[in-house]
């Protein structure tokens, strides 16, 4: 027999993954379809449970020693805080969806893979379980931990590390505990019967005890976990109802989006974004509200949401989140059985369970920040029920909600214990108790609040009488004086509290109206005071009613408006979230209009159509950075209150002065088309049609809808854009423009909306139809039509299609036709008659309602309730004889609940 140190020096470490074309591949890429890699062993009295598929009785292999790794202690002192580039590693059983995660990860921030299993494979020649098999458990073991080491030890920087389970005995346990206090160490789960149907081979009883033995240990070994929600349906939404199928890799998008965003939020800082080559890009960039911190803005509201009302299958996480600024989980601790081991001092597989996917569910649903709140236990610390509640808030950090509540009436130690694990997610310090407003206590418990580093501080105290309500705005005023202050939600409870949350400025707990009104509600209340009685519906009301907000009047101006969606989309909005504002539209051969329309003190803003998105530049007194960028505004903006100096104020100045009434001193120009395309592009791409630096564009036109396309895909990271467009003059002029802002983008003030990484974008225009592919330019995976597909004055329909030399992309990719007014095209029914359905097709239905979230977002100050928009649009669409498409509506609206959130 050879020795484990022959067979080792086979050929090691030359599984790692290489970059090329920018795309992470390993030796054996790992099928999106064969989501999981790797092996564990789980020894019982009886039974030996290999996760390569094997399963045998013990008696099998008898003389081999146990060797079941055990758990070693939980680290209590994770800080969370990492380098920009340190590698992130991957934990978990086989078939949870490691591998397929690790190569999103790895093609959005440009990192290899790194496999373990394929390293220890190509070093020995063997899998781990016929390694174990061939020269016993213990060489078995000694050969995982010195690959492990190494390879934590060489690619600690710029990789995406997928561990298998075979790796964590207790000496693999150690070296991951101690890799996890530099990186993130991300346990994957997955439900039950998903990595069954995965494995196939494996008993499911015999399953469950592997999922009860092995959690513990990946626990142990990570800082963060990631609950990945099994997909059961293909993403019909982003294909109109002509097209016979739908590729399957579109289950995988809402997947993509939550890890993103999961990683985005574990590797982000208070200091600011990512910068750097290997950074995770935030989910929703651009979108107004984006970069304004929740905390700040003014009157916000949190839904409140019961961990039991997530776990029923039938939840509508849009449903309750709807008109709401942040989702709050609200967990109810227990030192009982069921929840919490008191042996282990830990939750239960089951709770843990419980939490992850449901904060995993909220993620993927929504597009608002997760409050993560564990109702206080009524004892200390060191009680079950202490330290019960200690434990659901550290496994609550795990899944890295953007807030999270820290009980204030605890010992500091305990409080500042957990402030500094919570790597970037922001603390609620949190107090409900009877005492009187003008008590010092709570001007005590304020400060100590903030000593300790929290972000926000809630208090909370149960009404009795209505003059309560009077004395919280005392305290309020005594806190607003104090020099250094941060973010207070400060409101009474009960129903005699009502008035008081209304006026409360920042995250004020709602409830949702089905909740509220149901029979269980007093019952919530008796198990928990702190519980919301105002419905979000409520609180908006009051706003109105009590004058603090005004209703508004919106148009949309062009010279063709008439015809525009916009008006319904808008209104059914304001409709839904109770907001008394009206959408029109002003159909005018010239922008004399507007003038009328400024004068209006009720003026909210404008949509800004054809032709007039240059034109209107002049008449405004500032424009955001994209639309200096793009050279168009779409969207204008009154501005009531100028700086000192009479500037335009910030995003969040801004932002506070919506819904108010008043004389307006000067507009502001934004543009949101570019947040619309972007949005498109991303829905239709597959993970193999990923951007990288070799991902190659194609934009036909050269209008305003033009140049907004080519800074969608500059955003992207899309660098190589080939133009089409029939006055080739106007082409030269689209790529000068960008030509010159790409090369300036490293002057400050000129172009800081792009940061350029590595080569600049380069460009190419195309003179005719029949003109040669540039051989210097891959085959195109996105490719935007941005001309009319309708007559336009005299000139009749273009019916433009794509040359067959222009679709040679062998993993297809997504075609995108701006225009909406008719949607059965010839460049849409070529590319739906494609072979092999390699290719995605999108239209204006697909992109008006996401850039109208954008305004939605810049008129209101407000979330969008996005899936009452885009069910408006597909309802009020109308073709130019004003039919209708019943089948096509029908076909969209029921996909609408698989779509991105």
């Amino acid at each position: 027999m050879a020795s484990a140190a022959a067979v080792g020096s086979k050929r090691p470490f030359s599984s790692i993954s290489d970059e090329s074309n920018g795309w992470a591949t390993t030796r054996t890429p790992p099928s999106l379809a064969n989501i999981g890699a790797s092996g564990f062993e789980f020894r019982s009295q009886r039974q030996r449970l290999n996760m390569e598929g094997n399963y045998s009785l013990d008696s099998s292999n008898r003389s081999t020693p146990r060797t079941s790794p055990t758990p070693l202690p939980a680290p209590r002192d994770h800080r969370r805080v990492f380098e920009p580039n340190a590698s992130i590693a991957l934990i978990g059983i086989r078939g949870t969806g490691k591998s397929t995660l690790a190569i999103i990860a790895s093609v959005a921030c440009r990192r290899r893979v790194v496999d373990i299993e394929n390293i220890f494979h190509e070093a020995t020649g063997f899998s781990t379980a016929k390694y174990r098999k061939q020269f016993g458990a213990s060489n078995h073991n000694l050969r995982q931990e010195e690959l492990l080491r190494n390879t934590l030890q060489t690619y600690d920087k710029g990789s995406i590390i997928v561990c298998n389970g075979s790796s964590l005995e207790r000496s693999g346990q150690r070296l991951l505990q101690e890799f996890a206090r530099t990186h993130p160490v991300i346990h994957i789960v997955r439900d039950l019967t998903s990595v069954h149907q995965y494995l196939k081979v494996v008993d499911e009883a015999r399953l469950q005890e592997l999922f009860a033995f092995s959690g513990p240990i990946f626990r142990r070994c990570s800082n963060y976990e990631f609950y990945n929600m099994s997909e059961t349906k293909v993403a019909q939404s982003v294909a109109p109802a002509n097209q016979p199928s739908v590729p399957a890799f579109l289950t995988l998008k809402r997947a993509e989006r939550t890890f993103l965003k999961f990683l985005s939020l574990i590797t982000a800082q208070e200091d600011g974004p990512r910068t750097t080559e290997h950074s995770i890009p935030p989910i929703e960039p651009g979108f107004p509200l984006s970069d304004v911190a929740t905390e700040l803005r003014r009157y916000t509201c949190a839904v409140q949401v019961p961990l039991p009302e997530l776990l029923t299958e039938d939840v509508d996480i849009e449903e309750l989140e709807f008109g709401s600024d942040a989702f709050e989980i609200v967990i109810k601790p227990s030192s009982d059985a069921a929840d919490f081991d008191t042996r282990m001092q830990s939750l239960t597989i089951a709770r843990a369970e419980q939490i992850s996917r449901s904060i995993s569910r909220v993620r993927r649903s929504t597009v608002v920040p997760i409050i993560y709140h564990v109702v206080p236990a009524s004892t200390s610390s060191q009680s079950l029920d202490g330290l019960s509640y200690l434990e659901h808030v550290r496994h609550g950090l795990r899944m890295a909600p953007e807030f999270a509540s820290v009980d204030l009436s605890m010992d500091e130690d305990s409080i500042l214990d957990i402030i500094l694990q919570r790597g970037s997610t922001k603390t609620i310090g949190h107090l409900h108790a009877d005492v009187d407003w003008y008590d010092p206590f709570w001007v005590e418990k304020y400060e100590t609040a903030m000593r300790l580093g929290c972000n926000i501080v809630r208090f909370t105290r149960p009404a009795k009488f209505m003059d309560d309500n009077a004395a919280i705005q005392t305290f309020r005023n005594k806190v607003k004086s104090q020099t250094r202050t941060v973010p207070l939600i400060c409101y009474n409870t009960g129903r005699a509290g009502r008035r008081s949350a209304c006026f409360n400025d920042t995250l004020t707990s709602v409830i949702p109206e089905t909740m509220r009104d149901s029979p269980e509600f007093p019952a919530r209340v008796d198990a928990n005071p702190e519980t919301a009685w105002l419905s979000i519906r409520e609180a908006t009301h009051i706003l109105y009613a009590s004058f603090t907000y005004d209703p508004m009047e919106f148009y949309i101006v062009g010279a063709s408006a008439g015809y525009s969606l916009s008006p319904a989309m808008h209104n059914a909005a304001y409709r839904a979230c109770g907001m008394p504002h009206r959408y029109q539209t002003l159909q005018t051969p010239t922008l004399n209009s507007l003038q009328d329309l400024v004068r209006n003190p009720n003026f909210g803003g404008t949509a800004i159509s054809l032709p007039f998105k240059i034109e209107v530049i002049s008449l405004t007194h500032s424009i955001s950075r994209h639309a200096r960028a793009i050279g168009a505004v779409n969207t204008l903006i009154p501005v009531r209150e100028l700086n000192e100096d009479g500037s335009i104020p910030n995003d969040l100045q801004l932002f506070q002065q919506r819904n108010q009434a008043g004389p307006i001193k000067a507009l502001y120009g934004e543009n949101t088309d570019w947040i619309g395309i972007r949005s498109c592009i991303r829905r239709g791409l597959s993970p193999a049609n990923a951007v990288r630096p070799t991902t190659c564009g194609l934009i036909v036109g050269a209008g305003g809808m033009a140049r907004a396309a080519v800074y969608a895909m500059l955003q992207l990271g899309v660098k190589n854009i080939i133009i089409f467009n029939r006055t080739y003059a106007n082409a030269e002029k689209l790529v000068a423009h960008f030509t010159r802002l790409v090369s300036a983008s490293g002057s400050p003030g000129l172009l800081p909306s792009i940061t350029i990484q590595g080569p600049e974008p380069k460009f190419h225009i195309l003179h005719t139809r029949d003109a040669e592919w540039p051989s210097d330019f891959r085959s195109p995976t996105v490719i935007l039509s941005c001309i009319p597909t309708h007559p336009v004055g005299d000139s009749p329909a273009p019916n433009f299609t794509l040359p067959t030399q222009w679709l040679e992309s062998p993993t297809g990719g997504v075609v995108i036709e701006l225009a909406y007014r008719t949607l059965n095209t010839p460049l849409m029914r070529q590319i739906r008659e494609e072979p092999h359905q390699k290719w995605i097709c999108l239209d204006g239905l697909d992109l008006l309602p996401e850039q109208g979230f954008a305004q939605f977002e810049l008129f209101t100050g407000k979330r969008a309730p996005r899936r009452i928009m885009r069910e408006e649009v597909l309802r009020s669409w109308t073709d130019e004889q004003g039919e209708t498409d019943p089948s096509m509506v029908q076909t969209r609206l029921e996909a609408i609940d698989d779509q991105e959130p």
